[in-house]
Parts: C-alpha cells; structure tokens; sequence
C-alpha cells in the first residue's frame, strides 16, 4: 500500500508539472516572454499555495510573484483573485489521479467513457468550488458515486487521500494563474 501511495502521488505530482510547463509554453508564446522564467518566478507562489493548502490564502504571494512577471498592477488585481475562485486545475488533476488510483487499488473496474464523464463534469464542478482546502473534493463528492459508481467507503478512501496530498493542487492551481495572468496582460492591457 506505501508503494502504492507513492505512486499516486509521484503521478499527480508529475501530471501538474507537466500541465504547467505546458500553459507557461503557451503563455509565453502569446505574451512573448520566456515561459521557463516566468514559471520560475512563480515558485514562491507555488510553495506558499503548497504548504498551506489554499489557492485564496495565497492571493498576496500569487499576486507579487505575478506582478514579477511584468503583468501590469490592474490586470492582476482583477486576475488572481478571480483565478483562486474559479481555475482549480491542479486541485482537478489531484482528484483525477486519487479517484483512478482509489478504483485500482480496490479492483473496480471504470470503462474510460465513465472515467472521461467523470473528469470532463469533475472539471466543470471545480469552477464552483471555493480555494479553500478540500473545496473541490466537496464539490466533487457527489460525482464520485453517482458517476464512478463507488461506494461510501471508496469515496471516504478519495477524500482521505486527496486531503493527505493536498499540497500539490493549490500550488498547481495558483501558479496557473499567473499564465493565464500574462495572456490576459497581453490581450487587454491597452483596454
């Protein structure tokens, strides 16, 4: 089971990082700025949201790292806050890879068409959610048994290990919204 857990967490760990190399790739394509720098000045952003488990609690960090960035003062303020509320995709990928590792471990078997149901509604529900610690996995509850079918006790097995590891959605989640931050910048800037 510790092997195992590793494993979860290895995957959605690595499954962030590459999702956020790949919006930094976009983002600074669009922006023309290089997106490996831009991602590293998000770090600290990342760490805050990581090792306090909220994308909201991490607005004031999020927001200076952004600024780093070269994204104009207005285009953040308005940005980051609304982006802690409603862009919870690291938050989504973490739930993602705890409910697949959940109906492995237990030996459900999940058709990918319920499992791609699952993620594609679990992502829309995300948007609902608050940035606060487990708020997409209380958003997300209800899906877990009405469309992955599990039962209470695998659903309590998904909160248990989405809670244990919930460090790494946030910091993804925050650090994501400093790309979207520098789209915006360079779209609206002049407006």
């Amino acid at each position: 089971m510790l092997g195992s857990g590793f494993k979860i967490i290895l995957t959605g760990f690595v499954l962030t990082i590459i999702y956020l190399i790949m919006q930094y790739c976009i983002a600074g394509a669009v922006a023309g700025k290089n997106p490996f720098k831009c991602l590293w000045n998000m770090v600290p952003a990342y760490l805050t949201a990581f090792s306090i488990c909220s994308s909201s609690a991490s607005i004031p960090m999020t927001s200076a790292c952004t600024k780093k960035n070269g994204v104009s003062d207005d285009i953040v303020d308005f940005t980051i806050p609304l982006c802690s509320t409603v862009h919870m995709c690291g938050s989504t990928i973490k739930l993602a890879v705890s409910a697949i590792a959940v109906a492995y471990l237990t030996g459900t078997p999940i058709p990918f068409a319920v499992y791609a149901n699952f993620v594609l509604v679990q992502g829309i529900a995300a948007v609902a959610a608050p940035g606060v610690m487990g708020g997409v996995l209380m958003a997300s509850v209800g899906l877990l048994e009405s469309i992955m079918g599990f039962s209470p006790d695998q659903t309590a097995l998904v909160m248990t290990l989405y809670l244990a590891l919930d460090g790494y959605g946030p910091g993804c989640n925050v650090t994501g919204d400093g790309a979207i931050a520098l789209v915006i910048d360079k779209l609206f800037k002049k407006n």
